[in-house]
């Protein structure tokens, strides 16, 4: 009985080795996929940021756009409606910058 106890705990042993060496292969490859993915993660997050500052920067320059429209409508409005006024004075009226 003891021959067959000893088989069976070298039996046991081995497959523990075995089981524990692929673990580590598991593990490392594990490992190899995570770097993978955050790599594509960290260059999606950069596409994603350059494509919002893009975004921001194409917004501002069509607010910029617009308030330029608006203040000219503005000066013209301020034009034609000095005259109304009966602005006695000889002043000009403000000039566009």
């Amino acid at each position: 009985m003891s021959e067959f106890q000893t088989k069976l705990h070298e039996a046991f042993q081995q497959a523990q080795t075995r089981a524990a060496a692929r673990a580590r292969e598991l593990e490392q490859e594990a490992r190899k996929v995570l770097e993978t993915l955050s790599d594509r993660a960290q260059a999606e997050l950069k596409v994603l940021l350059a494509s919002a500052a893009r975004g921001s920067r194409e917004q501002l320059t069509v607010l910029g756009v617009e308030l330029e429209k608006l203040g000219k409508k503005l000066q013209e409005i301020a034009i034609r409606s000095a005259p109304k006024a009966g602005s006695t004075d000889s002043a000009s009226p403000p000039q566009p910058n």
